[in-house]
């Protein structure tokens, strides 16, 4: 647990002095947040039923937020630090791989999950001015559950696969590029209510939630043994 929270920590520090990594980490809250509180003042003179179906579509965005959110830390994670000579120092460190990946995965996952909360909160108080109430389909269980149980897993497996990108990769433009691949669980909830115009359910999140379990596991143990630190450490140009 030391060498992890070491590699947080030095991650954490890391992405503070990259100036685009901390404007999309600012400014995707803000949007979603506005947009989504916009949504919501579009609809505030609706029937319930129309305030229902903005609900649903208001949320979604806080669903994907914290998926979206990591992608630009995770990205840079090994490529952009190769990129920079700062990786090789810590490689030739004792810290097992599967702890520096684990270091390196929750960096991106904490920060982006606390942001997504702080802005779904937000948004319950925007609603709560503009409504004056807030409606059940936002306290909603099934809401309550994926934004914080499933949203979780959706951003570990995002984090995963972009730093499997990311270590494969010698280029951090093509490993933010191919990382976008990851963003697609997130999107499936988005097309499936866009489409249909239904609520979330738990027959759904529990279905996704099942998917994503053994999903993380697997896309975890295949990132640590992709992972080839003799190869970055000498033959990777």
């Amino acid at each position: 647990m030391h060498r992890i929270k070491t590699v947080l920590l030095r991650e954490w520090a890391e992405a503070a002095r990259i100036k685009m990594v901390l404007f999309s980490i600012v400014f995707l809250p803000l949007f979603m947040t506005g947009f989504a509180t916009y949504l919501v003042w579009q609809g505030r003179s609706l029937p319930p039923q129309g305030q229902a179906v903005l609900l649903n579509t208001a949320l979604i965005y806080f669903f994907v937020l914290p998926v979206v959110i990591p992608l630009s830390i995770a990205a840079y994670s090994i490529v952009g630090e190769k990129e920079q000579g700062t990786l090789e120092p810590l490689l030739a460190t004792p810290i097992r791989d599967w702890e520096l990946f684990l270091g390196k995965a929750l960096a991106p996952v904490v920060p982006g999950l606390l942001l997504s909360w702080g802005a779904f909160g937000a948004f319950l108080l925007a609603t709560w001015v503009i409504l004056g109430a807030i409606s059940a389909e936002v306290l909603s269980l099934p809401w309550l559950l994926s934004i914080f149980a499933l949203a979780p897993l959706l951003a570990l497996f995002a984090v995963f696969v972009t730093m499997i990108v990311s270590s494969r990769t010698t280029d951090t433009r093509a490993a933010y590029q191919f990382s976008s691949l990851a963003v697609l669980p997130a999107l499936i909830p988005l097309i499936v209510y866009s489409a249909r115009l239904t609520a979330v359910n738990l027959f759904f999140v529990g279905i996704e939630a099942g998917i994503l379990l053994p999903l993380n596991v697997i896309t975890f143990y295949i990132a640590v043994k992709l992972f080839h630190r003799e190869e970055i450490l000498t033959r990777w140009k």
